[in-house]
């Protein structure tokens, strides 16, 4: 078996949302293994997957995606792995070029790919995401990113990047009291300690954007310019502890716009 282990949250078991995990699990070469982490109180179908390494993980009671992304990285054997949304999917080409680019730059915590954007509902393609750091005035070093140029810029996919296991978990994980910025503050966060994060210049992962009813479409459907742009300052603020704080700890208020 390969050294990349992928990880498939997966927390609404709907006709529809089967359909997309099977084209997401598709995605994947038969010789990768997949832990697909759902909430310990549901129940699944059969998954067809493509070898008997692959497994169901029920780690948590928490539907979260951070929750569930943390649970199994807990599981993980492999020196790598890959989060992989269950309505996206991989290209043909990006594990053979991640591969490559593992062999040559050893050093490196997070391979990031380039992603097609498409609209879900329209199929309208939106553009390219993670390309910003291969412009050669963004960071301090073309292709990667690092923390100075995160004070300025956040708009980053993570989802199909490879992970060091290690030192994922070493960094505490993702944070689930943090709601549309935990991927920045994780990033903010490996930056600040010395992690190596750069974007591999291939289009490696198709992320469908607006989904209805997705984690982060309802969230920010429920909320004001205002709230999120407090979430942003959370992250800021956040990524200098390993471990997150008490969860109420952030608790957005309307009228203030302050944490308690």
């Amino acid at each position: 078996m390969k050294d990349i282990t992928i990880i498939i949250p997966f927390h609404e078991p709907t006709e529809e949302n089967y359909k997309l995990l099977e084209r997401a699990i598709g995605s994947v070469p038969s010789d990768y293994s997949i832990y697909l982490s759902v909430p310990s109180n549901i129940e699944l179908n059969d998954i067809n997957f493509p070898n008997t390494e692959s497994k169901v993980l029920k780690e948590t009671e928490k539907a979260t995606f951070q929750d569930l992304v943390n649970a199994a990285a807990k599981k993980v054997e492999t020196r790598w792995f890959s989060i992989l949304e269950f309505d996206d999917e991989y290209t043909d080409i990006w594990f053979k070029e991640v591969e490559r680019e593992i062999e040559y730059k050893p050093e490196v915590s997070v391979f990031l790919p380039l992603e097609d954007v498409i609209e879900y509902e329209s199929g309208k393609y939106l553009g390219f995401g993670n390309e910003a750091p291969l412009a050669s005035a963004f960071s301090n070093e073309l292709g990667y990113i690092d923390l100075d140029c995160l004070q300025n810029f956040f708009d980053f996919y993570l989802t199909g990047s490879i992970f060091s296991t290690k030192d994922f978990l070493t960094l505490g994980g993702l944070k689930p009291s943090i709601q549309i910025t935990f991927w920045y503050e994780w990033l903010l966060r490996a930056t600040n300690k010395g992690k190596l994060v750069y974007v591999v210049p291939k289009v490696g992962y198709t992320h469908y954007l607006g989904r209805p009813n997705s984690l982060v479409t309802s969230a920010r459907e429920k909320m004001s310019e205002k709230e999120s742009q407090w979430w942003f300052d959370v992250a800021k603020k956040e990524y200098f502890y390993t471990e997150e704080r008490s969860a109420d700890h952030y608790v957005y208020k309307e009228e203030e716009g302050e944490e308690e």
